[in-house]
């Protein structure tokens, strides 16, 4: 995972669900698909009712995961991974300012 290796990905348009992720060829069971990143928000600024104080918010900054539609019969699941170190990615344009 830290290495940010995930399935191969891709974007689709599917008709009433906008963007959607797409496996582009079979995945294998127990491979990790993709990380869900986004901005930690407490419980107050998201959206909808949640039983936690802190919520992981990727509509406006997040990764590829993020376009993951909801199913009543899913073909994946979501595990939840708690570590004590939190890393943050700043990017090369980040990297590149701070050099300058």
């Amino acid at each position: 995972m830290q290495r940010g290796r995930h399935a191969e990905l891709s974007l689709a348009s599917l008709p009433g669900k906008c963007i959607s992720l797409m496996a582009d060829m079979p995945i294998e069971r127990d491979t990790l698909i993709a990380q869900y990143v986004g901005e930690v928000i407490s419980r107050a600024m998201y959206r909808e009712p949640v039983n936690t104080n802190e919520v992981i918010d990727a509509r406006f900054i997040g990764g590829i995961a993020r376009f993951a539609n909801h199913s009543c019969s899913p073909n994946c699941v979501v595990e939840r991974w708690e570590v004590e170190e939190i890393t943050i990615k700043y990017g090369r344009a980040f990297v590149r300012d701070q050099v300058s």
